[in-house]
């Protein structure tokens, strides 16, 4: 992009955040109103005579050397090749470099591409911006949409949706994404196109169905495999699990994390990606009931407990319950609960141990806790466990009423549409 001439989206950046008016800038530098209007929003050229003019009248500091600006989108364009890549320590190194630079890039041809760096650090948390701060950010950014490539119009959408499942606005992020597909042409990041689809797909999971949310991240993966990037490939077979896991394909979704651990044994050595394989597998054999598999299947892929986080670890003291062996049960519960169970786990071990010690009026509080707590979460996995558990208990105390209940619920759950 030839930056001169886009000048006046420059020219309204420093405008704005000066705090002068259109009417008085345009008269100052010798130019209608509305001839600077059009400049500030990229259909007319501001002339460099112009802006310059601009600069001495109100003392402004500012470079108009091109390399400034090469240098920023440069930087943006290797945030974003290490963030697809999943390279942390890429991105290490060029946060130091973003440092050393920011005092030159702020006062430069650079500051457009600086707002769009920042966005970017701010909405993926690498840098702790309060939120009110990324909100300015993002509708700042609006003012300078056509500045920016095609490819860099679909971040900042991205970047837009991002943020708003973060907010669980699902419907305004589902329509970011699908404008930000719309609007990339592939030149800068081709493989910007799988991330949108990856993230697009669970939005998908959570507002339209599994089988949609399955197929977009799957289409997600064959763009990385294109490229080669295993890492990706490997976050998209993770979700492809839990979204088959979620229709009831369980063998399926079986082969789906078999895959990943060949994967893992080929190109990755990570805890990480160890304990998401092992921590699948438990949840799928446990909603195969296959409870004695899912208890032995721990035992023979233990994964350390890091910063108290033990995933579907919480399954086992319920698969211990569902084998009628209560002591382990109980056992499991007092273990796991030293560590930091999340909420829906907490309520999980309350219904077990209200149900070891007959409290009927526990387990119905418990289960209400656990229900809307999962609902909240949108995590349809556990609601499954929640409910096979119960249909389970009701039918060994024979309550009828509950039991049905139950089934009804559980059908509610099945009925998140699956097919198109």
């Amino acid at each position: 992009m030839n930056v001169y001439s886009n000048l006046g989206f420059f020219e309204k950046q420093l405008r704005k955040s000066c705090g002068y008016s259109l009417e008085n800038v345009s008269h100052d530098i010798g130019i209608s109103k509305g001839f600077l209007s059009e400049a500030e929003n990229g259909r007319r050229i501001l002339k460099p005579e112009a802006f310059t003019r601009f600069l001495e009248r109100y003392g402004i500091d500012f470079s108009l050397d091109e390399s400034a600006a090469n240098m920023a989108q440069s930087l943006l364009n290797d945030f974003v090749l290490a963030w697809i890549d999943r390279d942390f320590a890429d991105e290490e190194k060029i946060k130091r470099m973003l440092a050393h630079n920011r005092p030159i890039l702020q006062k430069s041809l650079g500051c457009l591409h600086l707002l769009l760096i920042d966005i970017f650090l701010s909405v993926h948390r690498y840098a702790q911006v309060p939120d009110v701060r990324i909100k300015r950010y993002l509708e700042e950014i609006d003012d300078y949409l056509p500045f920016f490539s095609p490819d860099e119009q679909a971040l900042i959408h991205f970047l837009k949706g991002f943020e708003a499942v973060k907010k669980k606005k699902y419907p305004a992020a589902l329509d970011r994404y699908e404008k930000a597909l719309n609007i990339l042409d592939r030149k800068q990041w081709p493989e910007l196109e799988g991330v949108i689809k990856f993230h697009l797909a669970h939005v998908l999971g959570a507002t339209v169905s599994f089988f949609q949310a399955y197929k977009t991240v799957q289409e997600a993966r064959s763009i990385f495999v294109n490229h080669n990037n295993h890492m990706r490939m490997l976050l998209c077979d993770n979700n492809s699990a839990s979204y088959l896991i979620s229709m009831q394909e369980f063998e399926a979704a079986k082969e789906c994390i078999r895959n990943m651990q060949r994967c893992q044994k080929r190109w990755f050595h990570d805890n990480q990606t160890y304990s998401n394989t092992t921590t699948l597998m438990i949840l799928v054999l446990t909603l195969e009931e296959e409870f004695g598999q899912a208890v032995q299947f721990v035992k023979d892929h233990p994964f350390p407990i890091e910063n108290g986080f033990i995933g579907n670890l919480s399954l086992v003291p319920y698969c211990h319950y569902r084998l009628g062996q209560y002591e382990e049960c109980l056992k499991g519960i007092e273990d796991l609960s030293k560590e930091r169970p999340t909420a829906d786990d907490c309520a999980l071990f309350e219904i077990l141990k209200c149900i070891l010690k007959k409290d009927s009026e526990g387990i119905e509080k418990a289960k209400l806790k656990m229900a809307q707590i999962c609902t909240r979460q949108m995590n349809w996995c556990m609601l499954m466990v929640l409910y096979q558990l119960m249909i389970a208990y009701y039918e060994s105390e024979n309550e009828i009423e509950l039991l049905n209940e139950a089934y009804r619920q559980q059908v509610q759950i099945w009925r998140h549409k699956m097919l198109e």
